[in-house]
């Protein structure tokens, strides 16, 4: 069989092992960001929970909208007495239809209130999508190290192997002590346990994003593509005018809008409402009818909605407090995430300029040194260590990079690629690849 063809076995036999049939699901052998992006946007639980909520405040809205029903009364009197109110020769019966009247413009008011909550969960939802890209896309980043990580080790475990032939044949030739040998073969030992780790870390990762769009089973076999090549952030007055623009931004100036509202509503509900009804009324005594209307209202002596006037206006500005707090909060993020950003891609192109290319050159210079008996046993390992931690230092700051990128994208809500785009959508670099 060819590589393609081994690889879906291997596949096909993980999923197997996990217990999920083919009936269950589609299998991707290989999967893309924008694939990964693409499933959680469909399938992440939170996702369709906040759709949910949207679908709620709108029924809620149109309830808000809707005026209190009228009222049907049945009323009897004069009858079960004595003398001439004896039985029902004497009764009177009513029948009222009496509609309640609402004043101060309070229907509207609750409606702008309840097309608030809705606008509210509407945000809510553009700030779910925004968080599930973000994950996915950090997900995505972290499963392309761990893929990188492991192929480091196997490389390792490969340089280890060959390294302990070498040291084979030089005590087979009496040129050094046996106990080189041992030490090569605790090297190669150490580079199998590294390789076990990081195959289980690759599946912990896999395991992570797969979560993203609700499953507990990756049913993937590699994640293809690049982690974004290391960029400078636009600057952070670029970046502010788009965190100015975002979904949770708005949300914040929506919920002070809804406290105004909410203000307005409490006041509203001091005027009392009419109740206005009618209906006929007919005397058993006589055989004659007759109609009957009347208006009622409360008399606002002692509650005029007072408390919860104050209570509105306290809210408002406590509103307006916390939304200051927040935008704070988030530019301190923008500034920190954007730190982050500079320091992952300053490691990493530092390590993938200098300090990998130095310790590749280091270890292959002392391997062949080795062999002419230049270089020691201890001088070897140490190489193959500093070029190990080197390639690994190199790793983490992409991760880093990549992660801090998906977090900047999350804040100011929009994808930076394919190079930095300010907020004027103007291109501040080029060849950033995924």
């Amino acid at each position: 069989m060819n590589r393609k063809t081994n690889t879906m076995v291997l596949a096909v036999m993980m999923m197997l092992a996990a217990g999920v049939t083919a009936a269950e699901g589609p299998l991707f052998v290989e999967l893309t960001l924008d694939e990964a992006v693409g499933r959680a946007l469909a399938t992440n639980p939170a996702l369709e929970g906040a759709v949910l909520g949207v679908t709620a405040a709108d029924s809620r809205a149109h309830q808000a909208g809707l005026w209190p029903n009228p009222k049907l009364e049945l009323e009897v009197e004069n009858f079960g007495g004595n003398g001439n109110q004896h039985g029902f020769e004497s009764a009177e019966t009513t029948v009222l239809l009496s509609q309640p009247l609402p004043l101060g413009g309070k229907p509207g008011r609750r409606r702008a209130v309840a097309n608030l909550d809705h606008t509210l969960a509407s945000r809510d939802l553009e700030s779910m999508r925004l968080d599930v890209v973000a994950q996915a896309t950090a997900a995505f980043s972290v499963v392309l190290a761990a893929q990188q990580r492991e192929d480091l080790v196997v490389k390792l475990l490969g340089v280890a192997d060959d390294f302990a032939r070498i040291v084979q044949a030089r005590v087979d030739a009496g040129k050094v002590s046996p106990v080189e040998l041992t030490r090569a073969q605790i090297e190669v030992a150490q580079a199998k346990v590294r390789r076990a780790r990081a195959a289980r870390e690759l599946a912990a990762t896999r395991t992570r994003l797969a979560a993203t769009w609700g499953s507990t089973i990756a049913d993937f076999t590699r994640a293809v593509g690049n982690l974004p090549h290391p960029h400078s952030p636009p600057p952070l007055e670029d970046l502010r005018s788009m965190l100015a623009e975002t979904p949770d931004i708005q949300r914040l100036e929506d919920l002070v809008e809804r406290r105004r509202r909410m203000v307005e509503l409490e006041k509203s509900l001091r005027i009392p409402d009419l109740a206005i009804g009618v209906g006929p009324r007919r005397f058993e005594d006589t055989g004659h009818s007759a109609w009957v209307a009347g208006v009622g209202v409360a008399i606002p002596i002692f509650d005029r909605n007072q408390g919860a006037r104050k209570a509105a206006e306290f809210d408002l500005e406590r509103e307006r407090r916390d939304s200051d707090a927040a935008r704070v909060a988030m530019s301190a993020e923008l500034a920190v995430v954007c730190e982050r950003l500079n320091a992952a891609a300053e490691a990493a192109r530092t390590a993938d300029g200098e300090i990998v290319p130095s310790a590749m050159s280091a270890l292959a210079a002392v391997e062949t040194g080795y062999r002419e008996g230049k270089f020691g046993f201890i001088d070897v390992i140490a190489a193959q260590r500093a070029f190990f931690e080197a390639s690994t230092l190199l790793l983490d700051s992409l991760e880093e990079y990549a992660v801090a990128r998906a977090d900047l994208e999350r804040l100011v809500g929009r994808r930076l690629e394919p190079g930095w785009v300010t907020a004027t959508g103007t291109d501040r670099t080029d060849g950033d690849e995924r």
